[in-house]
């Protein structure tokens, strides 16, 4: 009688994407039931709500193409977990076989939410300077748009860009000060995966109260300034030539 035999697994994972940095698959484990192959992993994200295709590879021919008699958590839109159990039926598609086989398991990121690091709801920026937007999630090479948002009304698109997890933005001078703007950023490929930033100010390049007060402020130290003057000077003349006492 010929039998299946699975010794070892051989792991493997795949960064893909600015916000699986932190991705793993690990803890892979492997036994035959009957005609079953029984594959259990791990896999943990990096930010709650993230979404992968799993694939698992054998080395009956060299990890080239994937297992197709495969069921469980293997396929598209799988979500982190721990314990993810895929079954394989290996009698349907090696037939008998005699050996060790290793497995790996590639997990791909297929989806991310994102989330905006700045603007904060502490943030004050200034018409006229630039200011960096930082985010992460998203998913590599996508393009994302950014927008300005004053309330609940759309401003402008500020720009669309590849996912990079920063952007440096040069605020119009024309904008009214205010502090309940927002910036959203969005997927361009999938529109319902977006993230407003908290309310915060933009204010004037240069403070209002400075615009107005230098001529009057210059003024009154000038009163001060000749009220302080020694008794003792050179009599000041008058137009006419006649000297003050």
């Amino acid at each position: 009688m010929r039998k299946l035999y699975f010794l070892s697994c051989f792991l493997t994972f795949f960064l893909v994407g600015l916000s699986a940095s932190a991705q793993t698959v690990s803890n892979i484990r492997a036994e035959s039931i009957g005609n079953l192959v029984i594959i259990s992993y791990d896999l943990t994200g990096s930010i709650s709500g993230q979404l992968y295709r799993v694939s698992v590879f054998s080395s009956k021919n060299d990890m080239q193409e994937a297992l197709l008699y495969v069921r469980g958590d293997v396929g598209e839109n799988i979500v982190p977990g721990k314990n993810k159990r895929i079954e394989w039926g290996a009698k349907k598609e090696i037939g008998n076989f005699d050996g060790a086989l290793n497995f790996k398991i590639e997990a791909v990121l297929t989806f991310s939410p994102m989330v905006l690091k700045t603007p904060s709801k502490e943030t004050i920026a200034r018409r006229g300077r630039n200011y960096e937007i930082t985010w992460v999630g998203g998913v590599e090479k996508e393009n994302l748009q950014l927008e300005l948002w004053k309330d609940s009304t759309l401003r402008f698109i500020i720009t669309r860009i590849p996912n990079e997890g920063k952007y440096t933005w040069e605020i119009p001078i024309d904008l009214l000060p205010d502090d309940v703007y927002k910036i959203r950023l969005m997927s361009v490929s999938a529109p319902a995966n977006f993230r407003f930033s908290e309310p915060f100010e933009i204010r004037r390049k240069i403070p209002l109260a400075y615009k107005l007060a230098p001529a009057g402020v210059l003024a009154g130290v000038g009163i001060y300034l000749l009220l302080q003057k020694p008794a003792e000077e050179e009599p000041i003349e008058m137009p006419d030539g006649t000297p003050t006492k």
